[in-house]
């Protein structure tokens, strides 16, 4: 820490234990460090957090009580930091240092610097798979930790399917994990809106392909989507034939010659069948597809009244 700060800033060094760490509330001395960082002329309380659910915005007014006690500015000391909580820390102005490789103390300038192992491709979109699992922590009612193994039992997925993902969506900073004896918990950085706006910018359309069945075939019991579920939630007209969605691996159970070509068709009595990447039936909510997948799936749609509708059920949706 002192060899870092000192090449940031060219200044001398010196971190001590301070003594005022006994005259602290008991909930500020647990799981917690404090030290007297002098930097120049400056003095600073270093407080080292230690637990494992580190929250920005409850520390924000920890600070503020540490700062009465010790009559000094406070600065936070962690180990790592996640991109959210990163934006968090600096959003909130609250100094911190990770050492080797970020620094945020506005009073003697600043460094962000983010270190990685390794060349990494800028990630672009999430696979298919990741993109399953992020939904459950968007849809999540109570922001809770879970099992890595609890979530590959509700969700169905291998454990090394989830293993990957889990890497995937932390590497962004959307999730965060730590072990508890032979489990990895896992927990999201946030939940509802707020994280799917972090996420927005990696998905992609669950579709992968489109294909049309012949309604005197069709007894599956599947769930609207498309421009379907769309008119469903909205004042959208509905299409000329009906949209629903199914797992891909379940196109084996349609028997061949149920699929028609809608060209060769005299009337409308066939439906649209879109074959997604991973189970819509799981995140189903009144018959239809879940409203971030929906979305995904219709914004390749070139059309202004689809994407009017689209923006008011978004503003709408009670997350």
């Amino acid at each position: 820490m002192k060899k870092y700060l000192a090449e940031i800033f060219g200044l001398s060094v010196k971190i001590e234990n301070w003594d005022g760490k006994s005259k602290l509330p008991l909930y500020l001395r647990n799981k917690r460090e404090y030290f007297v960082l002098s930097m120049g002329n400056v003095q600073s309380v270093l407080m080292k957090n230690n637990s494992d659910n580190f929250n920005v915005s409850g520390f924000e007014k920890e600070m503020q009580e540490i700062e009465k006690y010790a009559e000094m500015s406070v600065i936070l000391w962690l180990d790592a930091v996640s991109t959210y909580q990163r934006n968090a820390l600096v959003k909130s102005r609250i100094p911190f240092i990770v050492p080797n490789s970020q620094i945020f103390v506005p009073e003697l300038g600043m460094s962000l610097k983010e270190f990685c192992a390794g060349k990494r491709e800028k990630v672009e979109k999430i696979s298919a798979a990741t993109q399953f699992l992020l939904l459950y922590f968007i849809y999540q009612k109570k922001h809770e930790e879970k099992s890595q193994s609890e979530i590959a039992e509700y969700l169905n997925m291998s454990a090394m399917n989830v293993s990957r993902a889990v890497q995937e969506l932390q590497e962004l900073g959307l999730l965060e994990s730590r072990k508890e004896g032979t489990s990895k918990v896992i927990k999201s950085v946030a939940t509802g809106k707020e994280l799917y706006q972090l996420s927005s910018g990696y998905l992609q359309s669950p579709v992968q392909k489109r294909i049309y069945v012949s309604l005197k075939y069709f007894d599956m019991d599947l769930p609207f989507a498309g421009e379907t579920a769309l008119a469903k939630r909205s004042m959208l007209n509905y299409p000329k034939c009906t949209v629903f969605a199914m797992d891909k691996k379940l196109v084996k159970d349609i028997p061949q010659e149920a699929i028609v070509e809608p060209k060769l068709m005299a009337d409308n009595d066939y439906i649209e069948i879109e074959l997604w990447k991973y189970n819509p039936s799981v995140y189903t909510s009144d018959e239809m597809v879940d409203i971030v997948s929906l979305v995904q799936s219709l914004k390749d749609v070139e059309d202004e009244r689809v994407e009017m509708q689209i923006e008011e059920i978004m503003e709408e949706y009670k997350w």
